[in-house]
């Protein structure tokens, strides 16, 4: 295949920042005693993307050594040179029909045979997979690096911060699009693309984007909704939201509640004040050292102002790591301990008992000694939207 040089065509990070990240993985290995660590992505896995600036469409695999050159290879034949012109990696090969003999056969021709290797994460690899790997690799001694590899990502260079500066930034046009452009007579398809057209032409890759409309006078839906349907906002709708827009693989999330045509019920306007200062409360001790208890008992104006919630109140990547509510939340209180420059999404979700009301407000936010800083810029306020003038 010809070569050329196309590194200039897709966001990349300083070699400073590559060596960073090598130090860190390789010093974590040898700890452990590892040789090599084998990672394996889906579409839009961090992990992969981490150490390769490959961010991928497909499954994927990446054998990363303590001491030798990264190899990644990937689904698709025909993908190859989209994926050579965003890695910083100078081996990218396609695995052929099926992963795991490709895989075997360049252990075995790294005489890794014999040695320890992480896989990251032996908890996302099928089951299959893992079972063929220790029946052809009988002499390798696979262990669980997922942890201790993620433990590394979770704490945010400032290079890496610049990327989820511009994912806040692109998340917020997407609400500023919408305080603009909601109106009665939309349905909630429409209302998705106003999402989409706000960052795509902007270099925003999709998230979630969950929007839930419903009348704030006779409510019915009480959370974003991952699917949109036909429904028709009137005026009296109130449209919830919860929102990501990625920027090269690095993610924030927005929440804001848009009233359609009249300002917000009092009930709408109760639940939006006491989000708020449940966001607050939170946010104001996102500092190195708090722990999930903490974190937890600064929820506590929901349920003193009689409301519950049915969804986390804060979590880390993917939703998870961890995923904390309220006290009388259906999620269990994970042990988790803030470090500064993790990244953190604060996202209160108060609701009615009958769940028929509710709404999400909330951001993304740094940690920080002083406090969570936010990464997006979009006012903490209950628009109002299409009103005639």
């Amino acid at each position: 295949m010809p070569a050329s040089d196309q590194t200039h065509l897709f966001p990349r990070f300083s070699d400073q920042e590559y060596v960073r990240r090598y130090g860190a993985v390789r010093d974590a290995m040898e700890a452990q005693d590892l040789d090599a660590i084998l990672i394996f992505g889906v579409r839009g896995s961090s992990e992969v993307h981490y150490l390769s600036n490959y961010l991928p469409q497909s499954p994927c695999w990446l054998i990363f050594p303590r001491q030798g050159d990264t190899t990644c290879f990937i689904h698709f034949f025909n993908h190859q040179p989209c994926a050579k012109a965003q890695s910083i990696l100078s081996d990218i090969r396609w695995y052929g029909p099926s992963p795991i003999p490709t895989l075997v056969q360049e252990i075995q021709r790294r005489d890794l045979t014999k040695r320890r290797m992480g896989l990251v994460s032996m908890r996302s690899m099928s089951y299959g997979h893992v079972m063929e790997l220790k029946r052809l690799l009988p002499e390798t001694e696979f262990v669980e690096f997922g942890p201790s590899f993620n433990q590394i990502r979770r704490v945010r260079s400032e290079e890496e911060l610049v990327y989820l500066r511009r994912s806040g930034f692109l998340t917020d046009l997407a609400c500023v699009a919408l305080e603009q452009r909601l109106r009665p007579g939309m349905n909630e398809q429409e209302i998705l693309s106003v999402v989409y057209n706000a960052y795509l032409k902007h270099g925003g890759d999709p998230g979630i984007h969950f929007i839930a409309t419903t009348r704030m006078d006779e409510p019915d839906r009480f959370v974003p909704w991952q699917r949109t349907t036909e429904r028709i906002l009137e005026t009296g709708s109130v449209v919830i939201t919860e929102l990501t827009v990625s920027y090269w693989g690095y993610s924030t999330q927005i929440h804001r509640p848009f009233a359609v045509g009249r300002e917000p019920s009092a009930l709408y306007r109760k639940l939006f004040d006491v989000a708020l200062k449940c966001y607050e409360n939170v946010k104001n001790i996102c500092r190195p050292g708090v722990t999930s208890e903490q974190l937890i008992a600064a929820t506590a104006v929901i349920e003193e102002n009689g409301f519950t919630t049915y969804d986390s109140v804060f979590h880390g990547e993917a939703g998870k790591l961890p995923e904390l509510g309220t006290r009388s939340a259906a999620h269990p209180l994970e042990p988790w301990t803030l470090i500064e420059n993790m990244v953190h999404v604060i996202q209160p979700n108060p609701i009615t008992r009958d769940y028929k009301a509710g709404l999400q407000l909330g951001a993304a936010v740094l940690v920080k000694p002083g406090g969570g800083e936010p990464l997006h810029n979009f006012p903490f306020k209950f628009p109002v939207c299409g009103q005639s003038q």
